[in-house]
This record gives C-alpha cells, structure tokens and sequence, in this order.
C-alpha cells in the first residue's frame, strides 16, 4: 500500500458514512438548539433570532425561551419571557417523518450586554421537557440503534434540564493581524534545545526531546529570514507528557521548556522581530495529576468536586476520548471558568498576542463568548482561533465567539485534491467557491496542509516534494491566513504512518540536513504572501478547468496562477489580463514562460504565478 491510499480522519466520527449518520440520527429525534443566532454576531440593537429544531415523534404543544440581559440565571416567572412559535415545518426522508423548527426574537441590545437564554418545551401530555432533548426511546427504536452509547446519553440528558446559552453584543471586530498573518506552528518539544545542546534520544517517539524556549529564541534569525509573523506554540504549561495537552498548571512554564523570564525574553525578541505569539490552550479537559482533580478524587466534599462530572466516585468520570489521565472539565461551572479565564488574562498581560484553543467544541459557546470579552478587556488586539472537526454549520456558529477556527474542511479539500486525487477539478473549484460563499467574512479560518495529529503531507504523497510544492502554492494563494507546520518548509517528513500521533513529531532537521531548495521556495512564497496581503482576499476567478489534464487556473487580485497537478507536461495559454504579465514565482525551474504567445509550459506536478502587466 502506499502512503496516498492511506484513509484520513480528519473529522473524527464524523469521517465516516456510519458516524455522519449517527449524528444525523441524533439531531432528529429530540429538541436542539445548535448555539447558531441570526445574525451570527448580534450588533448594538439588532434583534436576535433564535431558532429551536424539534424531531420525530416529538408532540410540542408549546415552547418557551426566557432570557436575561443582567447576567442573573434566566428561568420561568422572570422578565424576559418570550413564547417561540413554529415557524417551518419540513419533511424529513432520512428519518421518514415532519420535522419543525420553532423561533423568538429577542429585542436588539446595547452594546456590551451579556444575553442569556435557555428554552423549554411542554408536549401535548403536558410534560416539560428542557432544550437539548434526545428522546431515547425513539432513539432505541432505529433499526441502527446499536451504533449508538445509550448509557452515556443517559447520564447525559437524566436530568431534563434546560441548558444556559450566553452570547454578547459588541463590537468587536477581527483584528486585520490576524488575517495577514503567516502562521509557524512549532511542536516546542520537538523544534529546537537550547544552544550548546543536542536532542535527547529516548527509546520511545512518545519520549522527551528537549526542546525549549530558549531554543526557539536561538532560531528566531531563521523564522525572520523564513518570512512567518507568528508563531503558534504547542502547549508550554507543564505537564507530564511531551506534547503538553495534559497540563497540570496554567500559571508557569513547563520546567524543561524554560522559566517565565525565558518565556518574556522569547516575547521580547520575538515582538523586536514583528513576530507574533499564540499560545495553544487547552479548557475542555487536563492532567489527572492537577491538583483540582487530585483533590476532587481524594475528597468528595471538596470545593473542585463538581469541576468533574464524575459518573462512579472516584473510579469513573468523563474523560478526553476515554483517556483516564486526562479528566474532561465543566468549563460552565463558576469556579472552573474563572480559572481559565484569568490564566488565558494572565499570558496575554505576559505578552501573548493570543490563543488556539484545543478541542474547542467541547466547551459551551457560552464559555468562549466570555473568554473572548474578557481576554480582549486585557489586550484588544488579541486573537483566538479554534480547533473544531465539526462539520461548516457548526463552525460558522462560533463567530462573534472567537475570531476564527482552524479550516478543516479546506484541509479535506486540498488533501483530497492534491494527495488522493478524489476530487476532479471543477468539483475542486466548486467546493472553495462554496466553501468561501459559506462563511464571507464571520471568522477567519487559517488554513493548513498538515498537523501534530495527522501524517505530514509529505508522508502522504510519499517523498513527492513537487506536490508538496503544488499544493503550498495553493494554499498560500487563497484568502485566509496559511499556516506551516514546523520542517515542512526543509523536507521534514516521518519514518512510519501514523498510527500513534507521535509519528509525526519528529525532531526538527537544521543545517545541512535541510532541504535548503524547498526553503528557498517557502521562503518565495511567504515573501510574495506578505507584498501585498490584500491581493489574496479577493475574490478568486477561475479561467482554466481541465478535469482531463486535471489542471486548474485561476484568477486572484493582480496575479494568475496555474496548477499542473497531474504526472505529464502540459502548455497552456494565459487568458489577459495576464498574457504578457511576469513570471513571478514557479514550483520547478523547468516552468517556460513565452510572454509574446502567452503560452505556460509547466512541468509534472508543478505550478506557477504570473502577475497583470502594468
């Protein structure tokens, strides 16, 4: 087998015909409200639709949303008690029956207002029933009931009671940093020790490394000359494993990696250089060795007990992908968002520009909605983007929530195209111009080729740095911010499949076992990125759709680009404006360019920018 055929995982459940059905199961046979508002981030005195979706066999008689703008709880016999009424009613053939979806408007609010809503809904057996509701029964009654955790939806769901949504209003705006930036994701443990010493060499890739962050310090020239302006750093807290998503403690620096003066004197080399910090931060779950979990687990009276959902005391509690050392958190709960919200406070006043958030989909937008508020009162230019495998619907409900999410869906769609070849080329095509229609301009959405959790793109195209080339060319020529994963830019690749995560972490590669013609690619590339940032958020147009050849060009500001992704030479004429254009950047030195006839000659699995003549 070779690498190209290896199946991707992107979405988790969800990269899955049975798990994308088993979702869509769920959502049919209860009552759901998917966070989504209309419009997706209320301004200062818009009314605010909210919309409620009721599934089969559900007999709703009435509905009701009770809402607060003084941050107290909303709930029955309150101001701010509207009755939802049943707005669509649609026919349903995956589930066989009508659905509904019932809505309220809430009145328009002034800026800074924190709204709270939950919503309940009484059947025509006069039973109350709180806003989300799975009806196990209906759900036990499919003939795929197997595939589905009925002991965990119960322990989910036992008490009926109505979920707290929280949003604001303001006006917040995405800071224009972030949508110009070129993003450098370092795996801290993995980038670079400290001068003077060597990587460790454990006996397991599961091991430490070594690196630190006086080691990144000692390669910010390099980052400078690569032309990146931020730097996305993998958790630095400590933590008992390599890769730091378990921590132990938010407040300091993770011992191995530094002390919190090398971590200001990295924010104060890293900001003389114009390079940017984002933090990786994780809320939805940490190290069992915590003390907030170790005091839970060794007293039940104690005041961190309900940061847990704990199922059998003390052996068995929610924890991340069933994982024992890493206890998942109710991020709603008072005490568990105050601690999270003033460390995130506390390395913004430190000198980070801001965060990506681990898991966020599993903690409430309720909890990001405040994170973000109170994070920008400390910074107003800080930024927060998140990590959601959830489908575009889901995503698109986080802005006004944060400022952007991790593009998982275009990595689906440039690994489809440009490593597995499942996509042809108009089906390419359609789906970014979807893809961008979809979302406008509601988040940023930083697009990536590869990650710590998946095998390297140069892995998956089996060496093949010509299409690794390609598909960079790409990806830096579309509207939202690129981001590069640490050695793809010199040839870092890994020595098996992923089968564990850790495959593809290995140590970074420096000096002579670089690839330094690939760098010098990235570092055109970023260059040109970085001219003119505007260019590449406008609107792409596509001249050239050849599914045959499969080669695609397309239009984007004053520059056209080609993309030969395919195994066999082709030449090709430019459309104008572009035809006596310059060649501005290609993937191989083999690309001609005959400005009087107009005519590309691209090579294999190559591509290349022109730009109008002026």
């Amino acid at each position: 087998m070779t690498h190209s055929t290896l199946s991707e995982f992107i979405f988790g459940d969800l990269s899955t015909a049975q798990g994308r059905l088993r979702q869509a199961r769920m959502a049919r046979v209860g009552v759901f409200h998917d966070s989504t508002l209309t419009p997706l981030d209320p301004q200062a005195h818009e009314p605010i639709q909210i919309t409620v979706r009721v599934g089969a066999d559900m007999a709703v008689k009435t509905m009701t949303l009770y809402y607060t703008t003084d941050r107290s709880l909303p709930q029955p016999g309150v101001d701010g008690e509207l009755p939802m009424q049943r707005i669509q009613l649609e026919w349903d053939t995956l589930q066989w029956c009508y659905l509904e979806q019932w809505a309220a408007i809430i009145p328009g609010q002034e800026s800074g207002v924190l709204v709270r809503y939950a919503i309940a809904a009484t059947t025509t057996t006069d039973a109350v029933i709180g806003c989300p509701y799975v009806d196990l029964t209906a759900l036990k009654q499919l003939s795929d009931a197997e595939d589905f955790n009925f002991e965990a939806l119960e322990k989910k769901f036992r008490d009926n009671q109505p979920q707290v949504y929280e949003f604001y209003v303001d006006q917040q705006t995405i800071p224009d940093w972030l949508r110009d930036a070129v993003i450098y994701q370092i795996f801290v443990d993995r980038f670079a020790p400290t001068p003077g010493k060597d990587f460790k060499s454990p006996g397991d890739r599961s091991g430490i490394y070594g690196g630190t962050l006086n080691g990144i310090i000692s390669k910010l020239d390099y980052l400078v000359e690569l032309g990146v302006s931020c730097l996305w750093l993998t958790p630095i807290f400590p933590s008992p494993s390599h890769h730091g998503y378990d921590p132990t403690d938010y407040g300091t620096v993770e011992p191995r990696m530094g002390t919190m003066e090398d971590w200001q004197r990295l924010v104060r080399e890293a900001h003389q250089r114009g390079i940017r910090l984002v933090l990786d931060y994780v809320v939805n779950h940490f190290s069992n060795e915590h003390p907030a979990f170790q005091a839970a687990l060794h007293d039940r009276q104690h005041s961190t007990y309900d940061w847990f959902r704990f199922r059998n005391y003390p052996d068995q509690y929610d924890c991340f992908f069933d994982v024992p050392h890493q206890p998942e958190l109710n991020a709603d709960h008072p005490d568990v968002r105050d601690y999270f919200i003033s460390h995130g406070c506390q390395w913004l006043e430190q000198g980070g520009d801001g965060f990506r958030l681990d898991y966020a989909h599993g903690v409430s937008h309720a909890f990001w909605s405040r994170f973000r508020q109170a994070t920008r009162q400390v910074r107003a230019d800080s930024v927060t983007f998140g990590e959601i495998t959830q489908p575009p619907s889901v995503v698109r409900s986080y802005a006004g929530r944060m400022d952007g999410c991790l593009d998982f869906k275009l990595l689906e769609l440039l690994r489809g195209f440009f490593v597995f070849e499942s996509l042809t080329v108009r089906q390419f095509d359609q789906a970014l111009t979807q893809h961008y229609a979809y979302f406008g301009s509601s988040l940023v959405l930083p697009s990536f080729l590869d990650n710590h959790d998946m095998n390297r793109f140069l892995w998956a195209v089996d060496g093949d740095k010509r299409r690794l080339k390609l598909a960079a060319l790409c990806q830096f020529t579309l509207p939202h911010p690129p981001i590069i994963y640490y050695g793809t830019e010199v040839g870092l690749s890994q020595l098996e499949t992923v089968g564990r995560l850790e495959e593809s972490r290995l140590p970074m590669v420096w000096g002579e076992d670089q690839d330094h013609s690939l760098l010098t690619f990235y570092q055109q590339l970023i260059a040109l990125r970085r001219q003119q940032p505007d260019q590449w958020r406008q609107r792409r147009q596509s001249w050239l759709i050849d599914d045959a050849h499969r080669v695609y060009g397309y239009g984007c500001g004053d520059y056209a680009i080609a993309l030969n992704n395919q195994d066999q030479a082709i030449t090709l004429s430019l459309p104008a404006p572009w035809q006596q254009g310059p060649l501005v950047l290609t993937t191989e030195s083999t690309t001609v360019w005959q400005a009087q006839t107009a005519e590309l000659s691209l090579a294999p699995f190559s591509g290349a920018i022109c730009r109008r003549w002026t």
